[in-house]
């Protein structure tokens, strides 16, 4: 007998099946998920699955991009869209731990300015947009919002940054220091 699969085998394979999370977002951006079918909390029960901290989810449910991961986010105003999060390569990763080259390259990195602007006015958990698109914030449950720039990503030497809240309207607007 051969060990051989015939192709009539890979016809009656089950399907690949992954983990499937999915993300319920509500009309003030904080997030219910579940995993598999099972509620994920949040890391701290004080502290909600947002928008601001998507990111840190996505990390949770791969596993930190150890597991490859189906994502469907479903908003509050009934779109829904479906992602599938896919798991980091194992040998680049060990590759880049073990590259002395990238440590040297690291030592030498220019130090980071950090600026930091802050605003009040906005409405509880709405999006904030920081201009030039550097990054984004969210409104605090007090009405106000930071945003921390990296100051090398301010090329043109621009002399404001704002705060936009995307719901309020709000814009506050702060000039860097020359």
């Amino acid at each position: 007998m051969s060990n051989l699969k015939s192709s009539t085998d890979s016809e009656f394979a089950p399907p690949l099946s992954l983990p499937l999370a999915i993300i319920t977002v509500n009309e003030h951006g904080t997030m219910d998920v579940s995993y598999d079918g099972r509620f994920l909390p949040p890391p701290t029960p004080d502290s909600p699955w947002s928008r601001a901290r998507f990111g840190d989810l996505l990390d949770a449910i791969s596993d930190h991009r150890t597991r490859t991961v189906r994502v469907e986010v479903r908003e509050f105003d009934g779109s829904v869209f479906t992602d599938i999060i896919h798991a980091a390569r194992r040998e680049q990763s060990v590759a880049n731990v073990q590259s002395p080259s990238l440590t040297r390259q690291a030592r030498h990195r220019p130090t980071h300015q950090l600026i930091e602007v802050t605003g009040s006015g906005f409405v509880p958990g709405e999006d904030v947009t920081v201009a030039l698109s550097v990054s984004s914030a969210e409104g605090s449950a007090g009405g106000s919002a930071r945003a921390v720039i990296d100051a090398s990503q301010l090329v043109d030497h621009r002399s404001e940054i704002l705060l936009i809240g995307r719901v309020s309207g709000v814009i506050v607007t702060e000039r860097l220091p020359s």
